[in-house]
């Protein structure tokens, strides 16, 4: 009996391998019997980065495929505070071979903490993508593409594709032309998502995609998805730190920060030394350590600071 492949894509560039391969390593940890053929689709990344990421995937019994893919064709594509090769999620189908009919895309800035063969394996007969709805800052980019606000506006980091339904979408309508003509309107690849997904997207719970934000004292958070909340953030599915203050900084203060050092000390990055993300003063970065000190014992309540 042949094994199940688990199609796994990740984009990534030079900067973000180590996160990448954190990743990864907490994916293969969690679901250890598994085959993995995982894709990684980058503007490029250098030979001996490729070498240690393709190690880590051997010592797991992974199969790593590299594709490199320009970004000339998508340089007018506007980008905000982002980078140009999240467009590349939008080219999945392109970059895998044709007999690949699913695959699970997930972002770098994770922490995997589950099986994911519910995720993977979940019905998609009627839809294109499956994913976890965004937070409510939501209502406004609706708005600003003239959708309806019972259309859905996923988070991208975590997608489940169903690629034989996405590739007949390709066949009436590239999605990078689609983008094109409606590059005026948008400011990322999730605008895009939800404009040429509209009607064939799946909504996920949110323990498949616990962005920093859920963690929040006060979260930012629809209130429908409340009563998911405490198990949630208690056993994450998936932590995605969507935050400007990630893991790989010194001053974190995500309360799983902990398990992307546990991972990365698998990695062949383990002696990574921690910067720090904000400049202050020595009174500043004081008061700020007192601050976080207080909330973590309860005596101050800040909305902002995040909880388990």
């Amino acid at each position: 009996m042949v094994n199940k492949i688990y199609n796994i894509v990740c984009v990534s560039d030079e900067n973000y391998i180590q996160h990448t391969a954190v990743m990864l390593c907490s994916l293969f940890e969690n679901n250890i019997n598994k085959d993995f053929h995982i894709y990684l689709l980058t503007s490029g990344i250098k030979m001996d980065t490729e070498r240690k990421l393709q190690n880590l995937c051997k010592q797991y019994h992974a199969v790593l495929t590299c594709k490199t893919y320009s970004t000339k064709d998508l340089s007018n594509l506007p980008i905000g505070k982002w980078n140009t090769i999240m467009y590349f999620k939008l080219l999945i189908p392109q970059l895998l071979p044709n007999d690949t009919d699913r695959c699970l895309f997930l972002d770098v800035d994770m922490v995997i903490n589950a099986d994911i063969t519910p995720l993977y394996n979940m019905n998609l007969s009627n839809t294109v993508i499956a994913a976890a709805e965004d937070m409510p800052d939501c209502i406004k980019i609706k708005n600003r593409l003239g959708l309806k606000q019972t259309d859905a506006y996923i988070n991208s980091g975590v997608m489940v594709c169903n690629l034989q339904k996405w590739r007949e979408k390709e066949k009436k309508q590239p999605i990078i032309e689609f983008t094109k003509l409606i590059s005026n309107i948008i400011t990322n690849e999730q605008d895009v998502i939800a404009l040429y997904f509209k009607g064939e997207i799946e909504i996920l719970p949110i323990k498949w995609n616990m962005t920093t934000f859920y963690f929040m004292r006060t979260p930012k958070i629809f209130d429908k998805y409340l009563p998911q909340l405490k198990e949630a953030k208690q056993h994450p599915n998936i932590i995605h730190f969507a935050c400007p203050i990630k893991p790989w900084f010194k001053d974190c203060q995500h309360p799983y920060k902990k398990l992307y050092r546990f991972y990365l000390k698998k990695t062949i990055w383990k002696n990574y030394k921690f910067p720090i993300f904000e400049n202050m003063t020595i009174w500043g970065r004081t008061k700020r350590i007192i601050r976080n000190g207080l909330n973590r014992m309860g005596l101050i309540k800040d909305d902002l600071y995040c909880i388990k």
